[in-house]
């Protein structure tokens, strides 16, 4: 069941990647929501599960309305597998630890793309590089932060709440 509704959280926000958030721009980025539940299906299920979902997500971006094919899965791929290996490493039930890891995943994803772009076109810009890929970053992170708790429990992860002390010892959240 968990399975399902994932892939139609990825479905949902392909659909709204491609429709919707390119009319939200800010600075000349709008946000990869795919890509946030890339990192976060990353961080909950290893380096495997997130390159394999990384790819299969930049591939599905890149052939809905890339310029390059393939530059979204390598980006995908190389920011799910290099999440992935903090599996287990981070405490998730922190909302600052997720913005920046969010932040750091989609720097990197950014990077990676802007980079291969600027090979294929024999024009890399590094100032607008890092621009769209902070700027990007930046946003990702904010989305993230927003979107973290129903992510968390669409992903099976620790959900903070109230804590509540019942007895000397035991913490049960809420």
């Amino acid at each position: 069941m968990r399975f399902v509704s994932i892939a139609l959280a990825f479905i949902i926000s392909l659909i709204l990647q491609t429709t919707i958030l390119p009319f939200l721009r800010l600075g000349g980025v709008s946000p990869d929501l795919l890509l946030v539940l890339v990192i976060f299906n990353a961080l909950f299920y290893g380096p495997l599960a997130g390159g394999v979902v990384g790819f299969a997500a930049g591939l599905a971006q890149d052939l809905l309305g890339g310029h390059y094919l393939g530059l979204g899965a390598l980006s995908g791929f190389v920011v799910g597998y290099l999440m992935g290996r903090l599996e287990r490493r981070v405490n998730l039930d922190n909302v600052l630890v997720v913005f920046s890891l969010v932040l750091a995943g989609s720097f990197v994803a950014g990077a990676v793309y802007s980079l291969g772009q600027g090979i294929l076109d024999s024009s890399l810009n590094i100032r607008l590089l890092w621009h769209l890929s902070a700027t990007g970053a930046l946003y990702d992170a904010c989305l993230a932060s927003l979107l973290f708790r129903p992510l968390a429990r669409l992903f099976g992860g620790p959900v903070p709440g109230r804590v509540e002390i019942v007895q000397p010892g035991k913490i049960i959240y809420r």
